[in-house]
């Protein structure tokens, strides 16, 4: 099996995913725009239309979040999670290292946010990693929210690597073991 990770390159579990990944030679495609900076030798840069699209799926997924659009005031940040949109869209599943917003285990927090809420609306399947719980969790759509998972989930050949720029020991060894236990 051929294996590609959609990615975002941005320092953190972006990078973590792009790293160990090619330990197993998996290659990866980081989703950028005209002077992001990210440190991914595997960048593609999208075009304004491009962006325009991802826009429209953050107009979707702010109903669920509750984050004002009209707070990111910066074109910087708009496109920062505009692209998130690319590294949903393109992929069969999304793998996501963060946090919950609360013990409610629907929303995560951050950026990362914005990209799971994506997958989630255009079903697919999520999967996130919590630092702070150590446990892996499965978005359920009959329960509207993040169930644990007993086992490490399945990596597909296309699927989503994000999560936070502030990863901690437990996120990177929870890529660590996906990778060890779906390619070791």
């Amino acid at each position: 099996m051929k294996y590609l990770i959609h990615s975002g390159g941005s320092d953190g579990a972006d990078l973590t995913w792009e790293t160990e990944g090619l330990k197993y030679g998996i290659e990866s495609v980081a989703y950028s725009f005209w002077n992001h900076q990210h440190k991914s030798q595997f960048g593609k840069i999208l075009t304004q239309d491009e962006l325009a699209e991802g826009w429209e799926a953050c107009k979707i997924a702010t109903k669920t979040l509750k984050r004002p659009l009209d707070r990111i005031q910066y074109p910087y940040i708009k496109n920062l999670i505009c692209k998130n949109w690319f590294q949903v869209k393109n992929s069969e599943r999304s793998f996501a290292i963060g946090t919950f917003v609360n013990d409610k285990l629907q929303l995560v927090n951050g950026g990362t946010g914005w990209a799971v809420q994506m997958g989630i609306d255009n079903d697919k399947d999520v999967y996130v990693f919590d630092q702070k719980l150590k446990s892996w969790y499965q978005y359920y759509p009959t329960h509207k929210k993040f169930l644990k998972l007993y086992d490490i989930p399945l990596l597909p050949e296309n699927f989503a690597g994000i999560g936070s720029r502030a990863i901690n020991e437990h996120g990177i060894n929870a890529i660590k073991e996906i990778f060890k236990y779906n390619l070791g």
